[in-house]
């Protein structure tokens, strides 16, 4: 049987996940919505006009299932997390306040953007508040990873405050504050490093959603050999191909720096760095440093209360790294053959097993990327890292488990958790299949309202 602590961390986690698979679903099909938009005012293409209203509808449908599934997760984290707003709430309520803003353009511009369809003498305006409607949601998935930035690495300026230390406490159970030391430090949430995640936590989400859509266009394309879905697939596909690449070699890279640089165990855990003292990692040293002969401290030289699971990277290497490399070349190889009419033996043999295998592969990398990232700086939030004179750098941060974030009255039995997370996962199941009945077997008064597509 799991501890408590372990089932509360499950729970949250499933539910973080369900969470940005719909959160995924609306920036990539809104995306999509307004491209194809845009494709139709150029070129006066009606596939694309068609295809804008599909994804319209769709994002609309993710968008409503994710904000109210989305009410009910943070509902459980504050229930299982009860000292999170308490102990680190000054800290990250500016990008919180600023999500309310972006929260509010989705609000009132993706209603109006499907509802609005053919209502304008000038198309421009209609395609404008769907731009609109996209602003609202990428600045709202802006904030929110500014805050998940924060909690892998401490933004500068921010003072990690132990007040046990000085015999001190609130409501006799909170022990730690998490504060900045000028009240104008608090912009220093977005700082560089912070730009860094939040860009590859976003084309995370867009290689996932749009990879789904891959995969539904391919098993259509197999079917019937319609002439939108070669239009799709010669767009989406290398697109897709060309982001894998940005995030892996561009913005990969460089939160591998932030990494090494603020929590050096944490690059132990993920490189699987198994050893004590300090000791050459001749691929970790050539891509950070350009040679071959720097010293990384190992895994066991730090106390094991505070390292992270040994298993985190199989979640790294195992899923992230190898399903994106895998990714990338799948795709990049089917958008090329669309594209170009290139790799013609290679590729067709593929395209069946594709429908499966591209959003497989992304599934997989955006669940290792996420569990890597969480796990992998474990049991601490807001993490930074010390020099220390005669040993491995001091691990800094605020405890996750009990005396930190935990919820000390919390009773979660093993059969509640399993109920919530069959509720978690339900969710997203159910989106997927709204968005399958809207666009298969549309009803009249949706017809009535987006026009026969």
């Amino acid at each position: 049987m799991l501890p408590e602590l372990d089932l509360a961390r499950l729970v949250s986690a499933i539910g973080i996940l369900a969470h940005l698979s719909l959160a995924s679903s609306f920036l990539g099909t809104i995306a999509l919505a307004v491209i194809g938009e845009y494709l139709w005012l150029r070129r006066h293409d009606q596939d694309w006009l068609n295809l804008a209203k599909k994804f319209n509808i769709a994002a609309t449908i993710f968008f409503g299932v994710g904000a109210a599934f989305g009410t009910l997760v943070e509902f459980g984290l504050v229930t299982i997390w009860s000292n999170f707003i308490a102990i680190i709430g000054s800290a990250i309520a500016l990008p919180f306040f600023l999500e309310l803003f972006a929260f509010l353009f989705e609000v009132i511009f993706l209603p109006l953007y499907t509802f609005t369809w053919n209502r304008f003498s000038n198309q421009w305006v209609h395609w404008t508040i769907g731009l609109l409607a996209a602003i609202g949601g990428y600045y709202s998935a802006y904030n929110i990873l500014a805050v998940m930035s924060a909690l892998s690495v401490a933004p500068p300026g921010l003072q990690l405050v132990n007040l046990a230390e000085q015999g001190k406490n609130i409501a006799g159970a909170i022990t730690w504050l998490a504060v900045f030391q000028n009240p104008t430090e608090v912009w220093n949430i977005f700082w560089w490093g912070a730009n860094v995640f939040i860009f590859h936590g976003i084309l995370a989400a867009v290689i996932l959603s749009w990879s789904g859509v891959i995969g539904v266009v391919l098993y259509l394309y197999l079917k019937e050999k319609k002439e939108w879905q070669i239009k799709l697939l010669r767009l989406v596909a290398p697109t897709v191909a060309v982001l894998v690449l940005i995030e892996g070699a561009v913005l990969g890279h460089l939160q591998g720096e932030l990494v090494l640089e603020h929590d050096p165990l944490k690059l132990a855990a993920l490189e699987g760095m198994f050893w004590s003292g300090l000791r050459p990692d001749p691929l970790t040293s050539f891509v950070a440093y350009g040679d071959f002969n720097h010293q990384f401290w190992g895994y066991y030289s730090w106390p094991a209360d505070i390292r992270p699971p040994d298993w985190v990277w199989i979640f790294y290497l195992g899923l992230m790294v190898a399903g994106g490399i895998l990714l990338g070349i799948l795709t990049a190889g089917i958008g090329l053959y669309f594209r170009f009419g290139l790799f013609k033996r290679i590729v067709p043999p593929l395209l069946k097993p594709s429908i499966y295998l591209i959003p497989a592969l992304a599934a997989l990398a955006s669940i290792g990327g996420a569990v890597a990232a969480e796990s992998g700086r474990y049991p601490f939030i807001l993490v930074s890292s010390a020099p220390s004179a005669d040993g491995p750098p001091q691990i800094i941060g605020l405890p996750v488990g009990p005396g930190g974030l935990f919820n000390p009255t919390l009773q979660l039995s093993p059969w509640l958790a399993a109920l919530i997370i069959i509720v978690e996962i339900a969710m997203p199941a159910l989106a997927g299949y709204m968005v399958y009945l809207a666009l298969a077997k549309p009803p009249k008064i949706l017809k009535r309202v987006l026009g026969e597509y």
